[in-house]
């Protein structure tokens, strides 16, 4: 099953269920996430079980998280305990666990959660001999303050496959979409600044900030894309470019990736996660492109989330283009761009005294957008010093008010 972007949960607070004991169907209450009633049997009356949980897991089957769905085996007259005694195989409690992995799209953020397709914790054909002919599960995510919704009022869908035991696969698909979107707000507020210690060696830095106001979640649309303009003072570097990351390499084996390739390092702070998602920022080059891409590599808590943005370079001006940025929601982005062998760009001129402005367009989710322009603060200018005229007609002024 694949949730829309947007549709997700919020893991802050949740504690992931150690393996050992989600394989046994011990987890502890702060992993709860959700509850189950199954329906089995043949013909029109099959039995419904209510009661079943679900709890989230700590990695699973290479998946930054797992799930332990936990079932009761008592239904009217059948109870089909399981004799932990004589089986490793079986759970400790007296239920039925199925495992299932929790991944998460690294462009899309997106989850899908896959459950086993053999071995003990797979969904069972028999039970104890009796065939368990399943009809339906019906799973509802009660767990307070957990989900969140998308901010993106187009149609979506969640869609999954259920696969038979005789090996047919059916496709499903359930519409979904939210509504009342244009209620939210869209005030994120962009920062920049840049460093007067520039050279011909180390080129300068840039640092850029976009912030959501406290308090955005469920309040404000998130982000859908966004285009930079880098001023004309801060010219993109020729011989950084030439070192871009070849896009068959980074998708093959990031880490065999030039040293040089990478220009730079990016934060985002989420309320969705307890940790921050952090990592390089490379460029990487495509084949024929004219120039490369801009790609931040986030991670954190087990996810892996990449974000591409396209560069353009037209009259001297750099611009940055991140199109379709996943539905979710952060209190803040930060890249920094430092000064160095391979920083992405020079310096035009006293950066001191020079007007740095940079054009940008914030696209929301629900279609509102921002254009602005956004002024880039210059750091580290020496102070000017004041001469003892200067300082003598100062204290003058001041005589002569009184």
């Amino acid at each position: 099953m694949t949730l829309p972007p947007g549709l997700e949960g919020v893991l802050t607070g949740v504690t992931l269920c150690p393996e050992a004991q989600a394989n046994e169907g011990t987890c502890g209450p702060n992993s709860l996430i959700a509850e189950t009633t199954v329906s089995a049997g043949v013909g029109g009356d099959p039995i419904s079980v209510a009661g079943g949980k679900v709890y989230l897991t700590e990695r699973y089957e290479g998946a930054p998280f797992g799930l332990s769905i936990v079932s009761p085996v008592k239904a009217g007259p059948f109870d089909l305990e399981h004799d932990t005694a004589n089986s490793s195989q079986q759970p400790a409690c007296d239920c039925l666990v199925v495992r299932a992995q929790v991944q998460v799209n690294p462009t899309t953020a997106a989850i899908t959660a896959l459950t086993d397709r053999a071995g003990a914790h797979a969904i069972p054909r028999v039970i104890d001999g009796i065939p368990v002919q399943l009809r339906s599960v019906r799973v509802t995510i009660d767990r307070q303050r957990f989900t969140f919704d998308p901010t993106n009022c187009n149609p979506l869908a969640i869609s999954g496959a259920l696969s038979g035991f005789e090996g047919a696969v059916v496709d499903l698909a359930t519409p979904f979409q939210i509504t009342n979107c244009s209620a939210l707000r869209y005030t994120p507020k962009l920062t920049a600044s840049t460093s007067a210690h520039a050279s011909k060696q180390n080129g300068t830095s840039l640092f850029i900030k976009i912030a959501y106001p406290p308090g955005a979640m469920g309040t404000q649309s998130w982000f859908k894309s966004t285009k930079i303009d880098i001023p004309k003072q801060l010219p993109a570097r020729l011989t950084t470019i030439q070192k871009a990351c070849p896009d068959t390499v980074f998708e093959g084996d990031r880490a065999a990736c030039p040293q040089a390739s990478q220009i730079g390092h990016a934060v985002v702070h989420t309320p969705v996660l307890p940790v921050p998602l952090s990592g390089p920022v490379y460029f990487v080059s495509h084949g024929g492109a004219k120039f490369p891409d801009v790609v931040l590599v986030l991670e954190g808590y087990g996810i892996t989330i990449v974000l591409r943005g396209e560069t353009l370079i037209h009259d001297g001006v750099t611009s940055a283009t991140f199109r379709d940025t996943p539905d979710v929601p952060f209190e803040s982005v930060e890249v920094n761009l430092p000064a160095g062998p391979n920083s992405e760009f020079a310096a035009n001129g006293n950066l001191c005294t020079a007007k740095l402005v940079m054009p940008n367009a914030l696209s929301a989710q629900n279609g509102l957008s921002i254009h602005q322009n956004t002024p880039v603060t210059t750091t580290n200018c020496p102070k000017h010093k004041t001469t003892k005229k200067a300082k003598k007609n100062t204290k003058h002024k001041k005589t002569k008010h009184k």
